[in-house]
């Protein structure tokens, strides 16, 4: 399996996933290409057999990323491959000098939330409304000590 950024060929088959998992989002494919445009939106496939089996949405803000949506498809999932696209975007906010991740997750979703949680992502409250009809927790991975602006480094 391999990682890399979306495409302009992948849009169709981001916005079916989006479509299927996601529903309360209206999204199409022009939508897609403006928000990756905007240089704030970073959007990254899991390609098997050289076809795209999920994608990551990462959208960045100073200082701290946030995780848009994050799907497998059917046939793929319970084999690893959430993980990587988790720990790929972990590793690309890093990269960026982002300290701080936050996410939404269905309080249903036991999957996703032990996903998270392995990840070393906390919960940090209850998101301030439902989303497609579900209570919704808000989710958060700090990379940096929380007074970190504060400390004095001796060197």
């Amino acid at each position: 399996m391999k990682i890399t950024a979306v495409e302009e060929k992948d849009f169709s088959e981001v916005m079916a996933l989006i479509r299927a998992e996601f529903p309360y989002v209206s999204f199409d494919e022009e939508k897609i290409r403006k928000r990756i445009a905007s240089g704030k939106i970073f959007l990254f496939k899991a390609i098997e057999a050289k076809k795209l089996i999920g994608f990551i949405e990462l959208e960045m803000f100073e200082g701290i990323a946030r995780i848009n949506g994050l799907t497998v498809k059917l046939a793929h999932r319970k084999k690893g491959v959430a993980k990587k696209l988790l720990d790929y975007a972990i590793a690309f906010v890093k990269k960026k000098g982002v300290g701080r991740i936050l996410l939404l997750v269905k309080q249903g979703n036991k999957a996703a939330k032990k996903l998270y949680k392995e990840a070393g992502f906390n919960f940090i409250g209850m998101y301030n409304r439902e989303l497609d009809n579900t209570v919704v927790e808000e989710m958060e991975l700090d990379f940096l000590p929380k007074d970190a602006e504060d400390l004095d480094y001796v060197g």
